[in-house]
């Protein structure tokens, strides 16, 4: 069917979309790294989507472009979107989760004085065996009496708040990777697991710093939003620069949990990742978003796993409302 003028215009931009998302999704280029642009990768695929459904309502031809990129990055879309996996899990495995707990709401974002508790709650009834929080307040924790093994690594800054491992399994050569200038850090322990010795990493990279109010959107300066990203960005690349230095010294496989403050687009998430898997990649279901950036739903928080495991099975709790992160958890077990 020939295309009009407004259709002619509407394809040349979805074209130039379409092509974009490709290339930031790195499947054309993996270096094609801008941090403004790969973090605005969702909402490029969304208006993409848009453009399909359109396509298709209108019974166009350029509905095949859609279809077309969907199977030239079929890898890459999978960073953004997994179907449900009905499958049964037939071991038990070690169950490893994350979660960003805001300080415990010490500040009240939330109108209840529950949330500590309803915490603590939640996590004893998922069982994990292995947790990783970030943002972690001594003041405001429960006390996690299940889990009998507990490492904290306080913020060098304030002393108060921090990372906290906690563990069903004894924790050895615990250590606390500081960042320069930053109240961001990583802390580490290393546990026996059936056959061998695991490496647990927490990371919690430097945070965006983007608020409800401070959107690309707004009238005050979106040129300055833009450059925020790009300066953070920069300092997580050396935050990651210091991680590798301690890696490269690590012989054990290896579980990161970390809050990486952004997307799986980006240069620090191929960094950190390396040649381990995105648990949420092989196992996840959906958007699998943790948290929303100026009222977008993204994935910033991240269970990365050694080749050794395999990924039985992978949670993201979207309906706990106990922080403005989601916890997310994977079961694990060696292949």
């Amino acid at each position: 069917m020939k295309l009009n003028f407004v259709s002619r215009i509407l394809l040349l931009i979805n074209s130039i979309l379409l092509t974009l998302q490709l290339f930031l999704m790195g499947t054309f280029w993996s270096f094609f790294k801008y941090p403004f642009l790969n973090l605005m990768v969702p909402i490029i695929a969304l208006i993409n989507f848009m453009f399909f459904i359109y396509w298709i309502f209108n019974f166009k031809w350029p509905l095949f472009l859609f279809i077309f990129s969907l199977i030239l990055g079929f890898k890459d879309w999978g960073k953004l979107y997994k179907f449900q996996n009905n499958a049964i899990p037939i071991s038990r495995g070690i169950k490893v989760m994350s979660f960003n707990v805001r300080l415990f709401n010490s500040y009240q974002w939330i109108k209840s004085k529950e949330v500590p508790q309803s915490i603590e709650n939640f996590i004893n009834k998922e069982n994990p065996d292995l947790i990783c929080l970030q943002e972690f307040s001594k003041k405001f924790s429960p006390k996690f009496k299940n889990y009998p093994y507990q490492f904290i690594g306080s913020s060098k800054k304030n002393g108060k708040n921090g990372l906290c491992i906690l563990s069903k399994f004894p924790l050895m050569n615990q250590s606390r990777l500081d960042f320069e200038d930053s109240n961001n850090s990583a802390v580490y322990a290393d546990l026996f697991y059936k056959k061998d010795t695991i490496r647990i990493y927490n990371v919690h990279l430097e945070s965006l710093r983007i608020n409800l109010k401070d959107t690309l959107f707004t009238k005050q300066h979106p040129q300055k939003f833009i450059n925020r990203i790009r300066i953070v960005s920069q300092k997580q690349e050396l935050q990651i620069d210091r991680f590798e230095i301690v890696d490269q010294k690590n012989h054990h496989p290896t579980i990161i949990c970390t809050d990486l403050n952004n997307n799986a687009f980006s240069r620090v998430y191929d960094r950190l990742k390396d040649d381990r898997s995105d648990a949420f990649v092989l196992s996840g279901n959906g958007l699998g978003a943790t948290y929303k950036l100026a009222y977008f739903p993204f994935r910033i928080d991240f269970i990365f796993t050694d080749q050794k495991f395999k990924v039985i099975k992978f949670n993201t709790y979207q309906d706990l409302k106990l922080s403005d992160h989601k916890p997310i958890s994977a079961l694990l077990d060696w292949k």
